[in-house]
């Protein structure tokens, strides 16, 4: 086989390869995660492929890693004084996986969920913890008005974000999110504020709200009345969102404030609610 013969064989031979590395990863490579910010409360999803390293890198040494499954191998570096980054590679064993690993730094527990395939892979991901520096230059953004801000865009936006893992790395520059996990107890009802969300091209902070009405009387609550505060300061809503206002015996509703131009940094803020008076509150004059 004469050179020219040679060389249009290995041509061929390398276009085809691209063509199923093309057809395996999708039509664009596998997006760079940095700055995702671990929470003790949200499950962290790393896609892995086998025959590929995948590299989770975290601001402290991990002090504990373990999985419940043998299906793929973890090399934790080797801390000492000289030591400036701390990883984990993850490599798979075998073709297809699901797999729970826990990551313990600093006395707090991280949860991870791996999921081996072909389809996606997460060649590196660079953690930052909760409470610690957000590692994002807070926005500058004037004060918007109420026409300005689309929530039914920024609520599916975090309905997509909750429900895909994919499209949450996609957005993870725009938006944060920080577990609040707090309760309330209201004239029976019950008033849950779950998380709080950051859009920061606009700066617009999201508090999602869960109210349940577990008693056998109809409950009128309506998001305008509910009050946001951090520490003793008062964070009045640009707008709110709600399916009802009336809750129904055992009906449960979720509401949304929308606050504007505040620049605060919602990772490791405590947002707290007021309530208004109940009507058994209330005294008789």
């Amino acid at each position: 086989m004469n050179k020219i013969a040679k060389f249009l064989l290995i041509a061929g031979l390398s276009g085809w390869s691209a063509a199923v590395a093309a057809d395996n990863f999708g039509q664009s490579p596998p997006m760079l995660a940095d700055g995702i910010r671990l929470s003790t409360k949200v499950v962290e999803v790393v896609y892995a492929m086998p025959e590929q390293i995948t590299k989770l890198i975290f601001p402290k040494p991990v002090d504990e890693v373990s999985v419940n499954s043998m299906m793929v191998n973890i090399t934790r570096n080797p801390v000492t004084a000289d030591t400036k980054e701390f990883y984990l590679l993850l490599s798979p064993r075998v073709s297809h996986g699901d797999i729970d690993m826990h990551v313990v730094m600093d006395g707090q527990t991280y949860t991870f969920r791996i999921l081996i395939g072909s389809t996606m892979v997460n060649y590196r991901k660079t953690y930052t913890l909760q409470g610690g520096p957000s590692g994002k230059s807070l926005p500058r953004v004037p004060a918007l008005a109420p026409t300005e801000v689309n929530t039914v865009n920024l609520i599916k936006m975090l309905s997509q974000y909750l429900h895909d893992p994919n499209y949450a790395e996609v957005v993870g520059k725009d938006l944060g999110n920080s577990p609040q996990g707090t309760t309330y107890l209201w004239g029976g009802a019950e008033v849950s504020l779950l998380d709080a969300w950051h859009y920061y091209k606009q700066d617009v902070i999201i508090l999602r709200i869960e109210v349940h009405n577990p008693t056998s009387e109809a409950k009128y609550l309506s998001a305008s009345q509910i009050e946001p505060f951090i520490a003793n300061t008062k964070l009045d809503p640009l707008l709110t969102q709600q399916g009802t206002k009336v809750l129904l015996p055992g009906q449960t509703d979720v509401k949304y404030l929308f606050l504007q131009g505040y620049s605060v940094d919602i990772d490791g803020a405590h947002f707290e609610l007021r309530l208004p008076a109940t009507g058994k509150q209330l005294k008789t004059q």
